[in-house]
């Protein structure tokens, strides 16, 4: 039997946790750690190999000052919480030879290289899956492995930029701009987690893995909006629109979004405004005639806001049935009413007895929370045990692999 069979023999998949037992080797650097994390989430063991040293990303802002006097990345911690932590410089052959005999024992292989590396070091996803045919591998790069853009270089920024949804963003008389975060790095973990988990079922089914190529340009056009069907019409030009016809609305103690459809919900706002003369008259009921006036529309419902406070108007925008919430800061997420009673946040360790705020995942499944129960790894923390317990390593040998650089 297989060692990935045998594992999943003794360790089968629950309710709470249906990727228990599927194995992960999750080599990815910024554009798919959030890949494996969702993976973890779902109850995989995913074991983070970093570079000798810790992946770059431990470096990425922004940092939380630990009791020890350093910082530890909340990038990091976000992306890698959950997961196990070897190192391995499998640019030496002693650490390929060592890649090679992990493969052999994990279904799933997750990395980033850019396209001719992995080529260079006898690493092709077909040399791959010749030697390991049950693996399931997953590339995820910034414009996919073939193509006239495959080598540039890019990052989130100009994946967001190249695939679309820049130009969308911000106000029409003013630049582009971007997305806080790395949402394409991000968007792209996602992406590549849903076909990684077709190809993973495939292989019940018929034994064989298969190799996934996963662009980051491609998933931020998959989600763009209809700018670009309908830029494939005529070639319209969508423009930005900055807050466009459903701008934010401020309080006395912060701002609401509010968005007006349905006659329905002008009835109701304008029963709970009481009316004003300037908005009787009844050709506001449709659609187009609020959308040509929706300035002095707009007018009117920011002194009616104004003078109320934030909550108090979402509170009776619902309770009228209308689709009105407010604008909340990060810290006002987390002390949300919601938020607290659902477990979107918890306390997890960014280093030994350090805790910090993160959040505890992105499900419910059978009315529980799935996510992790601990925070990322340290750097090859899991060395001894899945490189001497696991695959046969002496201390002798994993002390002159350490010695080399290749661990």
């Amino acid at each position: 039997m297989a060692p990935a069979d045998h594992r999943r023999a003794m360790s089968e998949p629950t309710p709470t946790q249906p990727l228990r037992g599927v194995r992960v080797l999750d080599a990815a650097d910024e554009k798919g750690e959030f890949c494996g994390r969702l993976l973890a989430d779902l109850g995989a063991e995913v074991i983070r190999l970093e570079p000798p040293g810790g992946a770059d990303t431990r470096g990425f802002p922004p940092f939380a000052h630990t009791p020890s006097g350093g910082t530890a990345s909340l990038y990091f911690g976000l992306r890698n919480a959950g997961k196990r932590g070897i190192t391995l410089d499998f640019a030496q052959p002693a650490g390929r030879e060592l890649l090679h005999r992990l493969l052999e024992r994990v279904d799933i292989w997750l990395e980033t290289s850019k396209p001719g590396v992995l080529e260079a070091l006898d690493l092709a996803p077909d040399a791959v899956l010749a030697r390991h045919p049950q693996l399931v591998m997953t590339s995820l790069t910034e414009y996919g492995r073939t193509g006239p853009y495959r080598d540039f270089e890019g990052t989130s920024t100009t994946a967001f930029a190249m695939g679309g949804m820049m130009h969308r963003s911000g106000a029409a008389d003013r630049p582009p701009c971007q997305a806080p975060g790395h949402l394409a790095y991000d968007a792209a973990g996602v992406c590549a987690a849903f076909p990684t988990l077709l190809a993973y079922y495939q292989r019940l089914q018929t034994g064989r893995g298969q190799h996934i190529d996963c662009s980051v340009q491609e998933s931020i056009v998959a989600m763009v909006d209809w700018s670009i069907p309908n830029g494939s019409i005529g070639g319209a030009i969508v423009p930005r629109n900055g807050p466009g016809m459903y701008p934010l609305f401020k309080c006395q103690d912060g701002y609401v979004r509010m968005i007006i459809l349905v006659p329905s919900h002008w009835h109701a706002l304008l029963a709970w405004m009481g009316t004003p003369p300037e908005l009787a008259d009844p050709k506001f009921d449709q659609f187009f005639e609020r959308l040509v006036n929706m300035a002095m529309i707009n007018e009117k419902i920011a002194e009616f806001f104004g003078s109320r406070k934030q909550l108090d108007v979402c509170r009776e925008g619902q309770r009228l049935g209308l689709p009105v919430t407010p604008l909340l800061e990060p810290a006002q997420v987390l002390d949300n009413e919601h938020t607290r009673s659902r477990g979107t946040f918890r306390q997890l360790e960014l280093e030994p007895d350090f805790p910090v705020t993160l959040p505890s995942g992105f499900l419910h499944l059978d009315e529980t929370r799935v996510g992790p129960v601990g925070g990322p790894p340290a750097p090859g923390q899991d060395n001894p045990a899945i490189y001497c317990d696991e695959l046969g390593v002496s201390a002798d040998e994993l002390a002159a692999l350490r010695g080399q650089g290749a661990i």
